[in-house]
């Protein structure tokens, strides 16, 4: 099965909207909503969603961000690799291999020396999937949610 995977446009939110509401069962954002985070996300450098095709049928999408860094000699520059999502009718059918795939060549053809993601501890199968694919555990992840009244004083 040979995806074609592209760059998604402003033509394709619609379809993004449908391939994340699947993801997890959710209902699609608004249209409002849909155009002032395409156009935050559009503003964003090296930062781009993906959607994978078969037979002209979207069937999923990733997001990539390659960022700077100073870290490492000799290498200066990381991929992050967000939302992977296939569609549920066609999920373990090789779609999200091909994808990571790809992910992981393009970040090797943008100069990264290493992708990362991060994944919900509750996801077993995710991690069996990613590890599958050559990513190894790696330290901790943290997150902070933020509230827009909070103070940090």
């Amino acid at each position: 099965m040979a995806l074609e995977i592209r760059i998604a446009t402003h033509e394709d939110w619609s379809v993004l909207n449908q391939l994340y509401a699947d993801m997890d069962g959710e209902p699609p954002l608004p249209n409002d909503d849909l155009e002032k985070i395409f156009a935050e996300i559009a503003q964003v450098p090296n930062y781009h969603i993906y959607i994978a095709y078969l037979n002209q049928q979207p069937v999923g999408t990733f997001s990539l961000l390659y960022a700077p860094t100073m870290m490492h000699r000799g290498y200066h520059k990381f991929a992050v690799l967000d939302s992977v999502t296939v569609i549920s009718s066609m999920r373990g059918e090789g779609i999200g291999s091909q994808m990571v795939k790809a992910a992981l060549k393009l970040s090797a053809d943008a100069g990264c020396y290493k992708v990362m993601l991060s994944s919900n501890l509750k996801r077993d199968r995710a991690h069996q999937f990613y590890q599958s694919l050559g990513f190894e555990q790696h330290g901790w992840s943290f997150k902070c949610v933020l509230q827009p009244t909070q103070n940090f004083g």
